[in-house]
């Protein structure tokens, strides 16, 4: 990516990652947050809000999630709703630090610790999960476009809510630089707790492929060439390890616009992470402080 930050690449060996989650006798767990009862408490978050000193706050704790990212080993289930009685399993875990991502690694999930399957070939067209927590990395965010647009209560935290524009032209939609929404970020220790993305200008182009979808030739009422398609994908981190939220939910759709301008949503694909097992923690690391 030209201008882009360029740093060393970390890679984890796989096997031996995978070797030392299977030896170990116990390990710790990522949880799903404690839901507390009774309605929300009063917004202690009155105060006006410092961009430039939030963006410094985010980045420290985008270092914390970097020394996490190639040490852990969870189970991804996937699911598509149209064919909701089917569910992929594979042990997932990421491998390599690369300059616009982590790098996934999956191989089946057999439950069978003697069992060591070859790595499974799947990718999708949106990022993965993880990688997300590259946005507010101190040497990238300069990339992204931020404003701060207020704060709300989501699954009983007080948020900061961005909004963040994509820096680079939607291609493949494998980065996060491709791609603008909203990030829900916790107000008190800054984790992440939630992202909405669309390919970025996404709008712009729709607008301009509906002139042109509606101008088309037709065969009776019917246009003779595909309606304009847009994709809508969201992220939430509801696991949780010591200080850390961790990613338990990812869902991507994608629609299609009628003459009329409304949308027609197709299926459903959900990525589900649980069982988050860890390896090579120090009690000096920074997320357990």
């Amino acid at each position: 990516m030209t201008g882009h930050p360029n740093p060393s690449r970390r890679r984890l060996p796989v096997r031996a990652a995978l070797a030392i989650i299977l030896m170990m006798p116990a390990v710790l767990s990522a949880a799903p947050a404690p839901q507390a009862q009774g309605s929300d408490p009063p917004n202690p978050y009155r105060e006006s809000i410092d961009l430039e000193s939030l963006l410094r706050l985010l980045g420290e704790k985008a270092l914390v999630y970097r020394e996490v990212a190639l040490r852990f080993v969870c189970i991804e289930s996937i699911q598509n709703s149209d064919k909701p009685q089917e569910v992929r399993r594979y042990d997932y875990m990421y491998v390599e630090e690369q300059p616009q991502r982590y790098k996934p690694y999956r191989q089946k999930h057999t439950g069978r610790p003697g069992r060591r399957p070859q790595e499974s070939n799947v990718s999708f067209d949106f990022p993965d999960s993880y990688s997300w927590t590259l946005m507010f990395d101190p040497d990238r965010q300069h990339l992204f476009k931020f404003r701060h647009a207020g704060q709300e209560w989501f699954s009983l935290r007080m948020a900061h809510v961005l909004e963040f524009t994509a820096p680079l032209p939607f291609t493949t939609g494998r980065t996060v630089y491709e791609w603008s929404g909203r990030v829900w970020v916790d107000a008190e220790n800054f984790n992440f707790l939630k992202v909405e993305a669309r390919p970025g200008n996404q709008d712009g182009r729709l607008e301009s492929e509906l002139r042109a979808y509606r101008q088309a030739p037709r065969f009776l009422i019917y246009p003779l060439v595909k309606p304009p398609t847009g994709a809508f994908y969201t992220i939430t981190f509801l696991n949780e390890f010591q200080r850390l939220s961790l990613p338990d939910l990812a869902e991507f759709r994608e629609f299609s616009l009628d003459l009329e301008g409304q949308e027609a949503w197709g299926a459903t694909l959900s990525l589900r992470y649980s069982g988050y097992q860890f390896f090579g923690v120090d009690v000096k690391d920074r997320f357990l402080l």
